[in-house]
């Protein structure tokens, strides 16, 4: 490297450190990737580059300076850290979490890092391992909602209702959504009135969900419920209908059973992520983002088969959808849906899963409301958690 080049590289880098302070972060990367190219392979630049990247929303373009730059120093706090952050934009949960502990070894340390690694360890099923960095960074803050949240949902998750319960109540307080943590603290206490699950919940859950949901579900948690809902349709019902709703259709797992017995195939799902990737199937006629009650209610053209796998437990009280898919299905038309099956009590529970339940008398009521005739209840698992089956119920209802 020339002398020129090395004054042109230092020059370049005391512009982008001061763009950076200012927060022009477009200047400021300008000036260190020139930087760079006046001196490659300087670690300090990687990381001023890399961290750049970072606040421009790029943590893709971030990560290879960083892994170069942690390479170069291994020893480097700061890089590490970055480089974390980098995987953890990236969702990336076992190299966040790899990086994070590694900062954190170093001598990093703060409430925002500890949070991000208690969520990476958490996101990986490492709940235990996440409490005590969640709890290190409330011993620091105990304002942090997020922090606070979190630690509920993990203890929640790990059967300390107790303790989840005074974790969300302490979110609450501290200014946290109340729809959300009531509706969280309603699935603890049994003797709670019953809440609908908030319709931003649903939807941020199941986008977050998007990316690994068939790998989790089915080949993680054994979910069966979409094939055996569909496998196991009453003779009576046609093999071939004209008009086919795949109602809370997710990423497409039924669309593979239903298109054979389908003239028009329709998806609706609350989730834009998870349309997408049932549009990437190429089975449906139509996709369309809706809630289901809105489009059960839109007035369109009657449905012969409305088929719910996996849907109702995250809706609640069915009385409303019951009388809308009532209204949508032709005389004669099939209703087919999963529950979880709920213990003694109401005939809709909110679990501490955050999951509902619903009771066969409860179920066989609505139906004689709504003109449904129940044709066939079959009682079978519908997933496994924690290798225990889950009990499930799959009912055939048609319109008379």
């Amino acid at each position: 490297m020339t002398t020129d080049a090395l004054e042109q590289a230092r020059t370049a880098f005391l512009q982008g450190t001061a763009a950076f302070a200012e927060q022009r972060f477009d200047d400021a990367a300008q000036a260190f990737a020139h930087a760079l190219a006046m001196a490659p392979g300087r670690p300090s630049v990687m990381v001023n580059l890399g961290v750049t990247r970072l606040h421009q929303g790029q943590p893709a373009a971030a990560l290879p300076l960083l892994e170069a730059a942690t390479a170069a120093l291994p020893d480097a706090s700061d890089a590490w850290s970055a480089l974390a952050l980098a995987h953890h934009q990236l969702a990336r949960w076992a190299d966040s979490a790899r990086s994070h502990a590694r900062a954190l070894a170093l001598g990093a340390d703060s409430a925002a890092l500890r949070l991000r690694l208690a969520e990476s360890l958490s996101r990986q099923g490492l709940g235990s391992a996440a409490v005590e960095h969640y709890e290190t960074a409330l011993a620091a803050d105990d304002t942090l909602v997020e922090a606070w949240s979190a630690l509920g949902d993990v203890l929640r998750e790990s059967g300390q209702l107790d303790r989840a319960a005074h974790c969300y109540q302490r979110a609450l307080d501290l200014g946290a959504d109340p729809a959300l943590h009531h509706y969280y603290l309603a699935a603890l206490r049994p003797q709670a009135p019953l809440v609908e699950a908030p319709r931003t919940y649903v939807q941020a859950l199941f986008d977050g969900y998007a990316h690994d949901f068939e790998d989790h579900l089915v080949g993680q948690l054994g979910y069966q419920g979409h094939r055996l809902l569909i496998e196991q349709l009453p003779p009576e019902c046609p093999a071939f209908a004209a008009r086919v709703l795949d109602l809370g259709c997710g990423t497409g797992l039924c669309g593979p059973l239903l298109r054979p017995r389908a003239g028009h195939l329709t998806g609706v799902d609350l989730s834009p992520a998870m349309v997408d990737k049932a549009r990437a199937r190429g089975l449906y006629d139509d996709l369309q983002i809706h809630d289901i009650h809105d489009h059960l209610g839109d007035g369109g053209a009657p449905y012969d088969l409305i088929v719910a796998a996996d849907v109702f437990i995250y809706v609640g009280p069915l009385e409303r959808a019951f009388a809308l898919a009532s209204q949508r299905l032709q005389t004669g038309g099939w209703l087919a849906f999963t529950v979880e099956d709920a213990a003694q009590g109401p005939g809709v529970q909110l679990l501490p899963s955050l999951r509902y339940a619903h009771r066969e008398e409860y179920l066989r009521a609505l139906a004689g409301t709504h003109g449904l005739a129940v044709r066939k209840v079959l009682d079978a698992p519908i997933r496994f958690h924690e290798h225990q089956p889950i009990a499930g119920r799959y009912v055939y209802m048609q319109k008379a």
